[in-house]
């Protein structure tokens, strides 16, 4: 008898433990699309699209438009202001910043700086500032949008930039073997760990990272490298993105839109 109660607790402990590693994600919509590129969804609930390199918002049946037929092909979008939106050209080198209607506020061309940049890496940071990964010094920095200038703030990369996600106050990156590293508006670099192999990645702060591997989506946290699974039904998917405990999968004909609560 005290062995089967053993077992029984020992099984209990082993089914919890289980049940800790995996996260919930509760079904909110779905929602049909034909667009060729889900971007994100911001926290008033626009969701963000691309298609033939025109960049859209839409709500409720509302929708606005920004497109540059100049500058060709978007190559990364920062949605973490949505009233002030950037847009990454990469062929073209440029940066175009859009307000809430998506009228275009600001445009630079980092070729045509005092001393020009060739960006790798742009993303929204604080103060009217960008953060800027420039190819030919091999630094991270700040472009001032007032005063037109550039302050390198890291010592050059010695390993290839293969992912990148800004913040207001932190830039962080991942080297091409998985080591992921952040620094700060005052040039302080940290490492904060080291990525298992990942397909697509997000990283929601320095302790939790979003990837996905073998059509399974993750939590990642690299201090402690801890993978917790994240329980959405989809086998197969395009991309995702999580904002304000809002977890949306895009899959090639529709926005998955899921209420998750990563833990701490």
């Amino acid at each position: 008898m005290k062995f089967q109660v053993l077992f029984i607790i020992i099984l209990s402990h082993i089914t919890l433990l289980a049940q800790e590693k995996t996260i919930p994600a509760k079904l909110l919509s779905k929602t049909p699309i034909t667009t060729a590129r889900y971007v994100g969804t911001d926290a008033f609930g626009w969701k963000y699209t691309i298609q033939n390199n025109v960049f859209k918002k839409e709500k409720d049946g509302s929708s606005v438009k920004y497109n540059s037929v100049s500058l060709g092909d978007i190559y990364r979008v920062d949605l973490q202001n949505p009233l002030q939106v950037v847009l990454f050209y990469k062929n073209f080198n440029t940066a175009v910043l859009l307000d809430s209607q998506l009228n275009e506020t600001t445009r630079i061309n980092f070729s045509e700086l005092q001393q020009p940049l060739l960006a790798e890496a742009v993303g929204l940071a604080s103060q009217n500032r960008l953060w800027v990964y420039d190819t030919n010094t091999q630094q991270v920095g700040l472009y001032d949008t007032a005063t037109n200038t550039f302050k390198a703030l890291t010592p050059p990369f010695n390993k290839t930039l293969q992912y990148y996600e800004s913040g207001y106050n932190y830039f962080y990156w991942a080297d091409d073997v998985n080591n992921l590293y952040a620094v700060n508006p005052f040039g302080k670099v940290n490492f904060l760990g080291q990525l298992p192999d990942f397909k697509k990645i997000q990283l929601v702060n320095d302790k939790q990272v979003l990837l996905e591997k073998d059509m399974i989506l993750y939590l990642y946290n690299p201090e402690n490298t801890s993978l917790k699974k994240i329980a959405i039904v989809e086998k197969s998917f395009e991309n995702f993105y999580y904002s304000a405990q809002i977890l949306s999968i895009f899959t090639n004909n529709e926005i998955i839109q899921y209420n998750v609560t990563l833990p701490e």
